[in-house]
């Protein structure tokens, strides 16, 4: 059993003590949001709603995503881990059977845009508070597994159950991982008892001229457009490999590819930092981000591969590079207080990225448009990091 009175010797034993280990299975639950274009052309079919529509769901679950993280902090603190545990996988478990039970659009954005959003968001938070009970030594790498984990359910769904999802009701497919999520809910709150979440140190929130700097707002932006690049081409990759000519049996094999990458980014992306010395990490991010767009739309089918794996590389590294780059321009005890303010770019892009990519595909009969519009996000980001990695370092 995990709680306060197991005392935080017995919990910070390393990165593979139970509570990391528990952070790990909650975020690999709750990333299953990551694996929603295998959803796009089945409901397009069945439920007989244009792109556009349908990318109403995932932009509203990606916005409730950003509020249950901000949320998750005052969450944990009223409520045991047990019970915000409960609370994360019901919602997610919960909003999956809404629309497994009752198929309409009404449902989608209800069930998934806000329940399973609003758990997921929660969970998340949730996973990475595990972190904090690993050594100090290892509660960087711990973060960063933890995050990557946020990616498994989606490489798990679309290599071994891609084509059955393709070729199934949405409805049927709903009901089978609301299933799973309330099942591993049970053993998550299992291993839980009913102690409070304490902090284990109490820490000084800084004050907004502290934090709303140029600093801030560059980070924030390079943030809002790497995570625009992931969250549109993660909702859109199965329509954009079909676009290309990919056979219908390949058009899975987008979303493992993506979350191959941000699996191994969110790993290394907080090394990355160390390795290149901090301010540049973003500039080398923000680099490859612009490159795997211009290649997403190639004719060569090995290209457009390495390319998705790019952009989850990125994406994924991001959500690790972020929090560490913060720990060294704020100090290591601001991360969490900075990093919720800066996760309003994650929300931005998560509620506009899908569903802009839905309108113009629905508008222009192609996603020419919308990889350009995110292109050149993207390079005005790449354009702020060199500002940022080395005008801002010249000042200091």
């Amino acid at each position: 059993m995990i709680g306060r009175g197991d005392g935080n010797d017995a919990l910070g034993v390393g990165l593979l003590s139970p509570p990391v280990l528990i952070g790990c299975l909650t975020n690999s639950c709750m990333g299953v949001m990551y694996a929603w274009s295998l959803f796009l052309l089945p409901m397009e079919r069945d439920l007989g709603l244009s792109r556009a529509e349908l990318s109403l769901a995932p932009s509203l679950a990606l916005a409730c995503f950003m509020l249950g993280m901000m949320l998750q902090k005052a969450v944990s603190t009223r409520l045991t881990l047990r019970g915000t545990a409960l609370l994360c996988f019901s919602l997610a478990g919960g909003g999956h059977f809404l629309f497994g039970f009752w198929p309409t659009l009404t449902s989608l954005i209800i069930g998934y845009g806000m329940a399973f959003g609003t758990g997921s968001g929660l969970g998340y938070g949730f996973a990475l508070e595990m972190a904090q009970f690993a050594k100090e030594r290892n509660r960087s790498l711990a973060i960063g597994v933890i995050v990557s984990c946020f990616a498994l359910s989606g490489i798990l769904i679309s290599s071994v159950f891609a084509r059955a999802i393709l070729h199934s009701s949405p409805a049927t497919s709903f009901l089978v991982i609301g299933f799973g999520i309330l099942l591993l809910g049970v053993f998550v709150v299992s291993k839980i008892d009913g102690s409070s979440l304490t902090p284990t140190e109490e820490i000084q929130e800084p004050t907004g001229s502290e934090v709303f700097t140029l600093r801030f707002a560059i980070m924030s932006y390079c943030f809002f457009a790497i995570c625009f690049a992931g969250l549109l081409t993660i909702s859109h990759i199965s329509g954009i490999l079909e676009e290309i000519g990919v056979p219908s049996r390949l058009l899975g094999l987008g979303a493992g590819l993506l979350n191959l990458g941000y699996i191994i980014g969110s790993i290394f992306g907080g090394r990355f930092v160390d390795w290149v010395q901090g301010r540049s990490a973003l500039f080398f991010v923000c680099l490859l981000t612009v490159a795997a767009l211009l290649m997403i739309r190639s004719d060569s089918f090995l290209i457009v591969c390495v390319a998705t794996v790019f952009v989850g590389l990125c994406f994924g590294g991001s959500a690790s590079l972020i929090p560490v780059l913060i720990g060294r321009e704020y100090g290591i005890s601001q991360i969490g207080r900075v990093y919720g303010k800066m996760i309003f770019s994650y929300g931005l892009a998560g509620l506009i990225a899908p569903w802009v990519g839905g309108l113009l595909y629905t508008q222009t009969g192609s996603y020419s448009v919308p990889l350009a519009v995110t292109t050149v996000l993207a390079f005005v980001g790449l354009i702020a990091s060199i500002y940022f990695s080395f005008a801002l370092m010249m000042k200091r």
